[in-house]
């Protein structure tokens, strides 16, 4: 598909406005958050960020009809997931331009508190009910400064409801395509200072293609304190999944049936158990200062059977955090706001593998252990009360530690210290309300996964691999939002992203190592239009540029980068409660993975069209929608990831298909009171 037929097809989209989803409604508009958290780690208006940041609310997940987060962060702009299952459990997420393993480029917090695994595994989207959202707040950029590790292209940060001044209750239910169920329940209120909130939510599928069925079942509490100058809150979460994983396909099996499983692939599943628990304190002086802490505990239990490479493994993960920080406010010249704090992560895993299902004997017996420390202090200074210089500093150490037993290869004990300084500085413009201007420069980090520098399952020719550096990098940020009557929203922004010693897998070397030079230019932007109780427009376009430059690929692109993503959504307003509306996602061509030579061609691009009708009766006490919508409603057949590697079935390399999902349906409803 070339540009003519993207712009074409988002013309059309805006004509027929008649049907569409959009990111804003005239009810939602009038409770918009204006408050932001996660671009400076304490709330500040939204027009004082230094960034390019994305709301999306509770009501808007709920009007959308979107039964996952996947679905509802995948149309903005400059995010883009990948799945190999072709729905979204474990799906990869992806942002500013990085291909493989992208999604330990992009920080994902619950309510500030990282949900990164240490080990090369992405985060299960589906442990975060959707019933216990408050917000999503999501910041494209490096924000290394403030938080660390992972935090190299973008922070996605999950806040969860902590109770309102009146008790109230949700529920919602749909059916689908595939046999897709959910089903959620939710409670709020307060009782004199308490504040709480309980939600549960269960969900499942048999999936497009054969093996890609997942189910998951889970839950959570809140409960939190408001004084005059003292805060708390205390949260638990639990959730339980189980998937199948139906592998890829060549492109002769793509052709023929893409909703088969890979041959081969009969039995290959996990179990996933997740805990969570949060606490967090807070204690102030009005506008003058703030200390507040945050601890956590997360356990994981992982229980994976891949029978087609005759793996199966039991993982235990302990997860610690604390990050305690202080905020003080100066009256110097318009207003100067220091905040400094130390973030603590101590990951322990604990892994076995088994040559069989029956686990009766071992293969790898392995304890690992990460620990980071890090300092930081960043300053805003108001020149004006419209201009706003800010400035940061990061020192983090991390600590890698393995002990591990193979059979019949001989126990060894390893450790590795790294570190790692960064910074940024940026200037920011806010002439009129909801409006600004913003430019932004800094260095970045990551350190490696523990999979990347230790050798659990022999494919490498070090156990550990103590030469692996961390990635580096430097971005620059520009970018402006306009606001216009309330009628109007515009932004954009421009990102150049230059990285160094990136950790790739060298087949020839059998060994992770650090790249050469890499670059990534690119744009990213959105706009929406409200006509009040009439008609909702919006659209999202990124455009990326994403090569190696040195080394022996120089020149080449980088695998799993698409260079264009479009994205519009139109909803019309009619009588009596009743909305239509469409949606399209364009994804462009892009490499292979695993091929940075570029030689295996491209994998195609493609077009998904969708709509919905909605019904609100007005009549009914509280919030009562009932909505019916099409997905993939041209039933295009794509594939919305791919790689190049070795065939076991004809003993040779080549290209492979993960497909994507066809035409699909649901049904459903939800209550508000």
């Amino acid at each position: 598909m070339n540009m003519n037929k993207i712009v074409l097809s988002t013309l059309i989209l805006a004509c027929i406005a008649a049907v569409g989803l959009t990111a804003q409604t005239q009810e939602q508009e009038q409770s918009d958050i204006e408050v932001l958290v996660t671009a400076s780690r304490v709330e500040e208006p939204a027009e004082r960020a230094p960034a390019y940041v994305s709301v999306i609310t509770a009501e808007e997940l709920t009007a959308s009809g979107q039964s996952t987060l996947v679905e509802a962060l995948d149309s903005l702009a400059g995010i883009h997931f990948r799945s190999s299952s072709g729905n979204s459990a474990q799906a990869e997420v992806t942002m500013r331009g990085f291909g493989e393993n992208s999604f330990g480029r992009v920080l994902v917090l619950l309510d500030g508190r990282r949900l990164n695994r240490p080990d090369m595994a992405s985060v299960n989207w589906l442990e975060i009910p959707i019933e216990s959202i408050e917000r999503v707040e999501v910041v494209r950029g490096g924000s290394s400064v403030l938080y660390g590790d992972n935090a190299v292209a973008g922070v996605i940060n999950i806040i969860t409801k902590k109770g309102t001044e009146k008790f109230g209750f949700d529920v919602s239910g749909l059916y689908g395509s595939f046999n897709q169920n959910q089903e959620r329940a939710g409670v709020s209120g307060s009782i004199g200072e308490l504040r709480l909130s309980a939600n549960a939510e269960h969900s499942a599928t048999d999936g497009y293609r054969d093996r890609s069925a997942y189910r998951s079942l889970g839950g959570g509490v809140s409960l939190g304190v408001d004084l005059e100058r003292f805060s708390s809150s205390l949260a638990l979460s639990y959730n339980r999944l189980s998937y199948q994983l139906p592998g890829a396909l060549t492109l002769a099996e793509f052709g023929a049936d893409p909703t088969q499983a890979q041959p081969g692939h009969t039995s290959d599943q996990a179990v996933n158990q997740y805990l969570n628990a949060g606490l967090g304190l807070a204690l102030g002086a009005g506008d003058t200062w703030l200390f507040d802490t945050d601890a956590s505990y997360s356990m994981k239990t992982i229980r994976t059977d891949i029978a087609s490479w005759f793996s199966f493994s039991d993982l235990l993960l302990h997860s610690i955090a604390a990050t305690p920080k202080l905020r003080l406010d100066f009256d110097l010249l318009a207003g100067n706001r220091l905040v400094a704090g130390v973030d603590g992560y101590l990951d322990i895993l604990d892994l076995t593998t088994y040559p069989d299902v029956d686990r009766t004997t071992t293969t790898v017996e392995a304890g690992l252990t990460k620990a980071t420390v890090g300092f930081y202090a960043t300053d805003e200074l108001s020149l004006l009360p419209s201009l706003v210089l800010s400035a940061g500093l990061r020192y983090e150490l991390a600590w890698i530690a393995a002990a591990i037993a193979k059979t019949p290869a001989t126990p060894f004990e390893e450790a590795q210290l790294l570190q790692s300084l960064v910074y940024d500085g940026g200037v920011l413009l806010a002439p009129l309300p909801g409006s600004k201007l913003w430019a932004k420069f800094g260095s970045v980090f990551r350190y490696p996964f523990t999979d990347e520098i230790v050798d659990l399952y022999g494919f490498l020719a070090q156990p550990f691999n103590t030469s692996l550096r961390p990635e580096k990098g430097y971005q620059l940020d520009i970018g402006a939002e306009v606001t216009l009557l309330g009628l109007l929203k515009l932004a954009a922004s421009g990102f150049w992203l230059d990285m160094q010693d990136e950790i790739a897998y060298d087949s020839l070397a059998m060994l992770n190592v650090n790249l050469d030079k890499t670059r990534r230019l690119g744009a990213e932007a959105e706009i929406g239009v409200t006509i009040p109780s009439w008609l909702e427009l919006s659209g999202s376009y990124t455009y990326t540029f994403a090569v190696f430059r040195e080394g022996a690929y120089a020149g080449k692109t980088i695998p799993l980068v698409p260079a264009h993503q479009a994205s519009a959504q139109a909803r019309l307003l009619l009588p009596l409660g009743v909305s239509i509306g469409t949606s399209g996602d364009y994804v462009g061509e892009q490499y292979f993975g695993s091929d940075p030579e570029n030689a295996q061609g491209l994998l195609p691009d493609y077009f998904l069209l969708g709509a919905f009708v909605s019904y609100r009766p007005s009549y009914v006490p509280g919030k009562l929608e009932v909505y019916f919508g099409m997905d993939n409603i041209l039933d295009t057949r794509y594939a919305g990831t791919g790689f190049y590697g070795f065939n076991l079935a004809t003993f040779d390399y080549e290209v492979f298909y993960y497909p994507g999902q066809g035409r699909a349906w649901k049904v459903g409803a939800s209550y508000r009171y």
